[in-house]
């Protein structure tokens, strides 16, 4: 029952989000809705994303593994497309300048929607709410033991809600994260602003990504992989500074 719950949370929580459609009706109004529209309406184009901005920090949608396609190759639609080359300029434009403060904040902004965004934020909470439900029913069961029992059944129901909590932990928010970094940053590399990382670069950011998968792993502390998120970000850093 407890797994269940947990489980449904988990569920609710890693919904994906409803697609945007554009229409235009009969009398010429424009909609914007998260359903279908009638079948003689006219299909509008999305509008593309906003244009880069001199001095403004460049923010990108990150791709999700569920977008790819034929094992880790990412296939863009044309918003996404358009919003990478925008990107890129906006790279060039700062590169040119030798505008460092610029190419750090793009791979951190990158990194931190890569890790929190899509409803990912929200995930550190279900390994607390898994100890705290496997503590009641600790608690719950050790009423009907003997005094001599009820301290041992809630220390194990305990024991085991930091178990369940850790697995939790690693399937549903490390492995995400660990899948979209790689598969983001790899987006990255070719969009530099005209530069590609030197072979020595790339094959560290490739180490970096194996470490990371590798973190991710349930077999692994908790606390190695943001060690391994803090080490992947500054080198990113390094990379966009220096190819």
């Amino acid at each position: 029952m407890v797994t269940a719950a947990a489980g449904l949370l988990v569920l609710a929580l890693l919904g994906q989000p409803s697609p945007t459609y554009y229409w235009r009706d009969a009398s010429g109004q424009t909609h914007v809705t998260n359903t279908p529209p009638p079948a003689d309406a006219e299909i509008l184009d999305p509008p593309p994303p906003p244009g880069v901005e001199p001095g403004r920090r460049q923010r990108i949608q990150p791709i999700r593994p569920s977008e790819s396609a034929g094992g880790r190759r990412v296939v863009l639609n044309p918003i996404q497309k358009q919003a990478w080359d925008a990107l890129d300029q906006h790279l060039l434009k700062a590169r040119t300048a030798s505008d460092r403060r610029t190419l750090e904040a793009v791979a951190d902004s990158l990194i931190h929607d890569c890790l929190w965004g899509n409803g990912l934020w929200a995930m550190p909470l279900v390994p607390f709410l898994a100890f705290a439900l496997m503590g009641l029913l600790g608690w719950w069961l050790a009423l009907g033991q003997a005094p001599g029992l009820r301290l041992p059944v809630v220390g194990g129901f305990l024991l085991l809600g930091l178990a369940f909590g850790h697995l939790l932990l690693n399937v549903f928010l490390y492995h995400p994260q660990s899948a979209r970094l790689q598969q983001n940053l790899e987006l990255l590399e070719v969009h530099m602003g005209g530069r590609m990382p030197r072979p020595e670069r790339h094959a560290l950011l490739q180490q970096r990504y194996q470490a990371l998968a590798q973190a991710a792993e349930p077999t692994q502390v908790p606390w190695r992989f943001p060690g391994e998120v803090r080490a992947l970000r500054e080198t990113v850093k390094q990379v966009m500074v220096d190819p």
